[in-house]
């Protein structure tokens, strides 16, 4: 039993197969094969369609097969709204036990003097070139795109423990969306095609464990305090994300896709905040307004484009930038 698409060829050990049932998978591994130059012998028997390619290609080869799988898998969960459900429901039962820690620890702690601090966590990424949220272009073989960074956000909880002389210890769990608009240009003067297109929204989503240390000074002025934080992180993407889109024009019928894959499934980001806060008091909340930004060490995910129509098409592909800086807003909850 085979339990992926692809084997060494029986006869020949110098090529792997490639094995497709659905048409939509066939079509696509053609066209990005056709694309990028890989040659391939093509055979048909039993309602299965296979793909004979060397393996000096064999690294191209396996990432065009999980191109093709990721285009047209279905969700884990296909329901929008059980997926969203699923994701408050988790939020709910760890703001449960992260607030049962919290009270716990405080209730047997209160007189050694260690002080708690619960924030619930809300952002929105403001897109400032001046601070490294700059567009991407990507380019090669007639395709120019330009990935603009939108409005992302992300919500969260943090934890934070007050030492002495100010300062602070702090980690959580925060939930992050990038937003991408992407406009793909398509030139060929050989054959008089040029065309653009917009695909409005790329959405990528990951997961970020913070730890930071920071200090906080007193102001003065009704328990309001300036802090300042910096830290590491580390994050995940759930998936990799592909947007599609099929255009009927009079120049030509073709399709457009974005594609952001991640090199690597964790990253480590740099993390900088700098804020107002205003301390909570018995039952009585506090709040927190700042900046944030943050920045991968190292290169975490890139950026392709295709463009087809026909037998024409074109392909490019570049690191993408996941820099992001915004608005920073927070709920402190009592201690």
């Amino acid at each position: 039993m085979r339990w992926v698409n692809h084997y060494s060829h029986p006869g020949d050990n110098r090529y792997r197969v490639f094995v497709f049932r659905d048409s939509r998978y066939v079509h696509r591994f053609e066209e990005r094969c056709g694309a990028e130059g890989i040659p391939f012998e093509r055979h048909e028997e039993r309602g299965e369609v296979m793909f004979g390619i060397a393996k000096s290609r064999d690294a191209e080869a396996m990432r065009i097969n999980h191109l093709v799988h990721a285009e047209f898998r279905d969700p884990f969960i296909p329901h929008k709204g059980w997926r969203w459900g699923l994701l408050v429901f988790t939020g709910i039962i760890l703001a449960l036990a992260l607030w049962g820690w919290l009270t716990s620890t405080a209730a047997h702690g209160q007189t050694q003097g260690l002080p708690w601090e619960l924030d619930v966590v809300g952002r929105m990424h403001l897109p400032v070139k001046a601070m490294g949220m700059e567009p991407t272009l990507v380019q090669g073989q007639g395709v120019n795109a330009t990935w603009d960074p939108g409005f992302g956000t992300e919500v969260g909880l943090r934890i934070h423990r007050r030492l002495r002389d100010g300062w602070t210890l702090g980690g959580g769990l925060e939930w992050v969306r990038r937003e991408h608009r992407i406009v793909v240009q398509f030139e060929r003067d050989s054959l008089g095609l040029s065309t653009v297109d917009t695909l409005p929204q790329m959405r990528s989503l990951s997961y970020r464990l913070p730890l930071l240390g920071g200090i906080r000074i007193p102001l003065g002025w009704k328990e309001t305090e300036l802090q300042a934080s910096g830290g590491v992180g580390v994050e995940w993407k759930t998936s990799e994300t592909i947007v599609s889109e099929f255009n009927q024009t009079s120049g030509a019928d073709r399709v457009v896709q974005a594609y952001q894959g991640r090199s690597r499934y964790v990253v480590v980001p740099v993390l900088a905040e700098i804020g107002i806060q205003r301390r909570a008091k018995k039952e009585k909340p506090g709040w927190y307004v700042g900046w944030y930004w943050s920045s991968p060490m190292g290169r975490g995910a890139w950026a392709e484009n295709t463009w087809t129509s026909g037998s024409n098409s074109g392909l490019a592909r570049n690191w993408l930038s996941q820099v992001v800086t915004g608005l920073d807003v927070r709920l402190v909850l009592p201690e």
